[in-house]
């Protein structure tokens, strides 16, 4: 019967190794649970949303009679933090803080990685950026919730690319046993099993759903009928509150007995008498390492800490092995992961760090996934030229590709020459909202490049083939109309930036779904969390790079600055751009 009950109440368990040896047991996040935090966080970040598009609305309202740069600057700062609301809640939240957005928190859910870990910021980048593909088709969430329920883990597609997997955090206090009481008279009635069996329940029944709870209490009176057939109360109080009581009343006679508590057998009991000092003492250093974190404790304290971790470690296997309760294995195995996570947790991100990526990291990576980028740009330039002869040798076309705004601007291209205006006349006052607006929209196109590499690399190469037929198609209108150099002097500027960012992250898309087409020597789940990190690491310098070319294109290539300027400004940016993705970092 014991068996059975543990059984229902552990059903849905992943165990991990940490390197001290010792096994323990997180218990797998529920749909509902995860769900109930999703809408927390939603609600959140649509609250704040709501808030930044009223600050800004308020910015631009104050501002806007006086014709000053304040009102575009605040426009600017409201549509970028807009953005990193939208992509960077989930991602710093979970990336940041241990795996816990405040949604989860409230759940009392977290996200780890697969060994156990904490989860890192790639692991949270690569996790959050496959929403895209989990919530298809908008905003149903059909993709992420089918493959949360065909999982065994209850992973969506964003945790098999990331190697994560969402548990439940629940705290880690260590059973309490019951002082002799005189009406406890008399030998225990219940066999170890059947004990272990009922404090479970009642110290876990309020994380079971209603129906199930009041279920499972009228089983376990059934179960344990015969050995309280004597007990009056069984009558007299409600299936869930007899539970109580004979759970009470069983622990002192155990406790008077000899025969072990509420913790489980006398050697388990005894262990708990004998180390709960040291536990106390590693639960307070616990906490304040939790809340502060370990590099703000001195080196005496961090000894002190691990050297404890250790030996709560080793008392969970102890415990194991005296045959401690289910609780207080429980509680110590989520006390080992909380220490386990915090020591064990990768290095944190700091300028240093962040400077050595962008100096070296970034472009040696490039150069080494050289041949996704090239099969990447292959599937953007091909599409451009043959669109370019499509619509070059028939104009007409060019309405089957180009919109008619763009058309438009074509038609008007050689009188905004005649007057010496330029392809865009933005009024200096929008330039930083221009700005803000263009990296937005450029870095959520290379998110979906990237995402798309999880359906085997046909969404990549749907962005990339639909951009380079833009691209070309665009182009062929103006060749048309004779104004190539009109489009050319405002794309170029920025353009060589943009255009190889785009090349770059539709590799990183090619090389996450290549782990499902062409795994190597690891399995394809392997390669998937592998490369994913990879492929990841490549999204953020194109992010910073399309950072850049946003700027150019709010400022520079709209402005009023000579041609010749323009373009020597490119070409000075070309040469610069490969110079760096050539060179830089091969010290290293």
């Amino acid at each position: 019967m014991a068996a059975s009950t543990a059984q229902r109440l552990h059903d849905r368990q992943v165990d991990v190794e940490t390197p001290e040896h010792v096994a323990i047991g997180y218990e797998l996040a529920d749909l509902g649970s995860r769900f109930t935090a999703l809408l927390i966080d939603r609600l959140i970040l649509l609250l704040a949303q709501a808030g930044v598009f009223l600050a800004g609305a308020l910015i631009w309202a104050w501002a806007d009679g006086s014709g000053s740069l304040f009102s575009g600057m605040g426009l600017a700062i409201a549509i970028a933090a807009f953005f990193v609301l939208q992509w960077g809640y989930f991602i710093l939240y979970e990336g940041l803080r241990d795996g816990q957005t405040p949604g989860k928190r409230w759940m009392g859910i977290r996200v780890v990685q697969d060994g156990g870990y904490p989860v890192t910021l790639e692991g949270a980048a690569v996790r959050n950026l496959m929403r895209i593909i989990d919530v298809q088709p908008i905003p149903s969430c059909i993709v992420g919730g089918l493959a949360m329920t065909l999982h065994p883990q209850t992973k969506r597609l964003g945790d098999m690319a990331a190697g994560t997997v969402v548990v439940r955090d629940r705290g880690q206090r260590i059973p309490e046993e019951a002082a002799p009481a005189a009406a406890a008279q008399g030998t225990p009635r219940l066999s170890d099993k059947e004990f272990a069996a009922l404090s479970m329940f009642v110290e876990r029944r309020r994380d079971l759903d209603p129906a199930v709870r009041g279920q499972l209490a009228r089983t376990l009176v059934a179960r344990l009928a015969r050995p309280l057939a004597e007990d009056p109360r069984r009558t007299l109080l409600a299936a869930e509150d007899f539970l109580v009581a004979a759970r009470e009343d069983e622990a002192a006679r155990r406790h008077a007995a000899g025969a072990g508590g509420i913790s489980g057998s006398a050697q388990a009991t005894a262990l708990v008498r004998r180390q709960r000092p040291e536990w106390d003492e590693y639960a307070r250093l616990l906490e304040g390492a939790q809340k502060d974190g370990l590099r703000k404790l001195d080196e005496a304290t961090v000894s002190r800490f691990a050297s404890l971790y250790r030996g709560v470690a080793a008392d969970l296997a102890r415990a194991r092995t005296y045959g401690g309760s289910p609780e207080l294995v429980y509680a110590l195995e989520r006390s080992v992961g909380a220490g386990h996570n915090l020591l064990y947790r990768a290095p944190s991100r700091s300028w240093r760090r962040f400077r050595a990526w962008i100096a070296g990291h970034f472009p040696a990576l490039v150069r080494r996934l050289w041949k996704p980028i090239l099969l990447a740009s292959v599937l953007f330039y091909l599409p451009a030229v043959l669109s370019f002869a499509y619509v070059r040798g028939d104009p007409a076309r060019a309405r089957e590709l180009v919109a008619a705004e763009m058309m438009a601007r074509a038609e008007e291209a050689a009188a905004k020459e005649a007057r010496g205006e330029g392809y865009v006349e933005v009024p200096e006052v929008m330039m930083p909202a221009m700005a803000s607006g263009l990296v937005s929209n450029n870095v959520q196109v290379t998110f979906l490049a990237f995402a798309g590499g999880l359906l085997a690399g046909l969404g990549t190469v749907w962005v990339l083939v639909l951009n380079g037929v833009s691209l070309g198609s665009v182009a062929a209108v103006f060749a048309n109309h004779g104004q190539s150099l009109h489009l050319w002097t405002f794309v170029l500027p920025h353009g060589v930036v943009e255009l190889t960012a785009i090349c770059i992250a539709g590799g990183a898309g090619l090389w996450l779904g290549s782990a499902l087409v062409l795994p190597g020597r690891m399995t394809r789940r392997e390669a998937l969390v592998v490369r994913g990190r990879e492929a990841v690491s490549l999204i953020c310098g194109t992010a910073l790079l399309l950072l850049i070319a946003g700027m150019i294109e709010g400022f520079i290539s709209p402005s009023e600055l000579p041609r010749a300027f323009k373009l020597a400004f490119a070409a000075l940016t070309a040469m610069v751009l490969a110079a760096y993705l050539g060179g830089a970092g091969r010290a290293r």
